[in-house]
């Protein structure tokens, strides 16, 4: 083993204490001090993005029922014409996923952090149909995927109801078979490291961002990019300076030149809570963007836009608050996307 877990840090010191010989962790006895990953940093980025980026987003208003429970028949339309829209072709994933070839792994980065409002089934079934007909793209090649396969299972993800391949990096947090996370360590910044799953870096060749509309606790709200904390081994790492920590994970080579377009689920969504509230608007849309950080600040619109339709029924709820969203200025200021965009709303 390459890397070396706290866990395992901690046993192999205290055998080594005890006068227990161990290879694992030490070099003076046998093994291997974790090793950081080559060519991981983009030195593609050049700094801002000028221009607009299009966001494309469908409403149907009778895609969610009064119960906000998802009517799965019509999400596949509202995507179809979303991704119509957004490539200006007939044949959208021959614009989209220009790289893909008869064979490609095609990942779906989901989030299942909250299973009171996950990304939602109906919209991954939808994406992973469209994909076959597109692209003649296999279940075995698409791959719908979070950090943990027990998240997975508790939000209906299984390989019957999404049609494609469902995995966890690990099964559980007692369980940690499945593919795991990269043996070798990502340098993210001021002395902080982390592991990528192996899920992204070896057993996928293309991304597609699949994050559900809510707000956090810490970066005020949560789509494309605070979606990729679902991609490492250590996210609470990285919470308390969140603001220059998430652009430069999202910068990192493996993730950045691997997700190819975010698919945001609005259909229901989180607009006033945490992390782990219920579900409490139902904007009844989805929107699809190439360019992450546009999908971000239109998702943070959004947002507010649904509080303010709160403050007309008379419930106090204020806008965002701006001191949570610097990271969307950072993640600017290094070229991961622009800062403004051009929306385009389809109501079916």
């Amino acid at each position: 083993m390459v890397g070396c877990t706290r866990r395992q840090f901690l046993a192999d010191s205290a055998m080594v204490l005890a006068g227990v010989s161990v290879a694992s962790c030490f070099p003076d006895v046998g093994g291997d001090w974790p090793v950081e990953c080559v060519d991981y940093q983009d030195n593609t980025l050049t700094g801002p993005v000028s221009g607009s980026a299009r966001v494309i987003e469908v409403l149907d208003p009778s895609s969610v029922t009064e119960h906000s429970e998802i009517v799965a028949d019509k999400v596949f339309p509202m995507l179809e014409q979303a991704l119509s829209s957004l490539a200006d072709h007939s044949d959208p994933w021959s614009v989209l996923l220009p790289e893909y070839q008869a064979g490609m792994r095609i990942g779906l980065k989901v989030n299942c952090l909250n299973p009171s409002c996950p990304t939602s089934v109906p919209l991954v079934r939808a994406i992973v149909d469209s994909l076959k007909a597109g692209l003649n793209a296999t279940g075995a090649d698409i791959l719908v995927w979070d950090r943990r396969l027990d998240e997975l299972f508790n939000c209906g993800f299984t390989n019957e109801s999404t049609g494609a391949t469902v995995i966890g990096t690990e099964n559980s947090t007692t369980d940690a078979n499945g593919p795991g996370y990269e043996e070798c360590f990502c340098e993210v910044l001021g002395g902080k490291r982390t592991r990528l799953s192996r899920i992204i870096t070896e057993l996928t060749d293309l991304t597609l961002n699949v994050p559900v509309l809510k707000t956090h606790e810490v970066s005020g709200v949560t789509a494309s990019l605070k979606n990729i904390y679902g991609i490492i081994d250590n996210p609470g790492s990285f919470h308390a300076d969140l603001a220059t920590a998430l652009p430069a994970l999202y910068a990192l080579a493996p993730i950045r030149r691997s997700i190819k377009l975010t698919v945001v689920d609005a259909l229901v969504a989180v607009t006033v809570g945490g992390t782990a509230s219920p579900t409490d608007t139902t904007p009844k849309r989805i929107f699809v963007a190439r360019d992450p950080l546009a999908a971000d600040l239109y998702a943070l619109d959004l947002v507010n836009k649904m509080r303010e339709e709160k403050r007309a029924l008379g419930i106090q709820v204020t806008n965002v608050d701006g001191k949570s969203l610097t990271w969307l200025d950072n993640a600017y200021a290094l070229g991961l996307g622009t800062n403004t965009y051009d929306l385009t709303t389809i109501e079916r």
